[in-house]
């Protein structure tokens, strides 16, 4: 099987949306935590970051997608031998938008992470796409 048929199987079924929450350290809501993480901020809001060492993927590969805000939509691939906290992805995901922020002149600061869509193809493969607001 090729790799573009690998990325362009269907129908994906949307298994679990993974939310991040953190402490507020800025401002707070009504009960001190954020329902998002700042990618510009991600190395701060890292430290609050609530059940960041939770494993929340179990599986050991998955992709990632990326459309929003980007010219070019992207994908890659990430492996782990434990599967994969909010931590990790937030790290992983953090990385490829300061990559892209060279590449595409984004601003990271004024991207927010609200949520991960976790899709399982019917090969069984794990594919994530993110909920961003600008």
């Amino acid at each position: 099987m090729t790799t573009a048929s690998n990325e362009n199987q269907s129908p994906k079924n949307l298994i679990q949306i993974i939310t991040f929450n953190v402490r507020a350290t800025r401002t707070a809501g009504d009960d001190g935590i954020i329902p998002w993480i700042n990618i510009g901020r991600g190395n701060e809001e890292i430290l609050n970051l609530i059940d960041a060492e939770e494993i929340i993927i179990p599986e050991h590969e998955i992709t990632v997608s990326i459309d929003y805000p980007l010219a070019n939509p992207a994908s890659f691939n990430l492996f782990s031998s434990i599967g994969f906290s909010r931590k990790l992805l937030l790290i992983e995901i953090r990385e490829q938008f300061l990559t892209f922020s060279e590449t595409e002149s984004l601003d990271i600061s004024a991207i927010d992470l609200v949520a991960l869509d976790v899709y399982k193809t019917n090969a069984g493969k794990i594919e994530i796409t993110l909920d961003i607001d600008l």
